[in-house]
C-alpha cells in the first residue's frame, strides 16, 4: 500500500503540474477577451462558408452589413453546453433586431446531432457547420471561441474559453455595434 502510493504521489503532482499550465495556456488567451485585438476583414479569400439547418450555404462575406456574433461549439464540450443559457439570453435581448445575426457553428460538422442538441435544451439558436477550412486567423481549435464582427465585416472581438454573455458590457458593446 505505501509502495502503490509513493507511486500515485510523483505522477499525481506530475498531473497537477501539467493542469496548471494548461491553465496558464489557457487563461492567457482568454485575458485579451477585453480589448479588441487587430482588426481583419472578411474578405473572399478568408471567408468562412456555413451550412445552415436546411442544407444552405452562405458566406460569412455575404452577412456585411449586420453584427455577427459566432460562436464554434461541440456538444460533447462542456464549457460550450455551460455557456449555452447566456448566450441565448443574450439572443433573445436582440429579437427583433435585423442588425445582428447569430451563428453557433458546430465544429463536430454534425447538423443532426446539433439540431437534437438544441431541441432537447429547448435552446432557441442558429447552428451551422462550416463547409470548408476555417481561416486559422478566425479559429485555432480550441472550443469554445466566440467572434464578433461589426457590420464593416471587420472582427472586433475574439474570446476562447467559456464566457458568461448575459454580462452587461458584452450587451451593451453589441447594442452600440448594432446601432439600437
Amino acid at each position: 500500500m505505501i509502495t502503490t502510493l509513493k507511486f500515485k504521489t510523483p505522477i499525481f503532482i506530475l498531473m497537477m503540474t501539467l493542469f496548471s499550465f494548461s491553465l496558464s495556456a489557457m487563461q492567457s488567451r482568454v485575458e485579451n477577451q477585453d480589448g479588441p485585438i487587430p482588426q481583419n476583414n472578411v474578405n473572399d479569400n478568408e471567408d468562412i462558408i456555413l451550412i445552415d439547418e436546411n442544407g444552405k450555404k452562405i458566406a460569412l462575406s455575404e452577412l456585411k452589413g449586420k453584427v455577427v456574433f459566432v460562436n464554434f461549439w461541440a456538444t460533447w464540450c462542456r464549457p460550450c453546453v455551460e455557456e449555452m443559457p447566456s448566450i441565448r439570453d443574450l439572443k433573445d435581448k436582440f429579437k427583433g433586431n435585423d442588425n445582428i445575426v447569430f451563428v453557433l457553428l458546430n465544429v463536430e460538422a454534425n447538423l443532426t446531432k446539433s439540431k437534437k442538441f438544441m431541441k432537447d435544451k429547448n435552446y432557441d439558436l442558429p447552428v451551422y457547420v462550416a463547409a470548408d477550412t476555417i481561416p486559422s486567423q478566425y479559429f485555432q481549435g480550441a472550443i469554445p471561441t466566440t467572434l464578433i464582427f461589426n457590420k464593416k465585416g471587420e472582427l472586433e472581438a475574439q474570446m476562447q474559453g467559456g464566457q458568461d454573455f448575459d454580462r452587461p458590457e458584452i450587451y451593451e458593446a453589441l447594442k452600440k455595434l448594432t446601432g439600437q
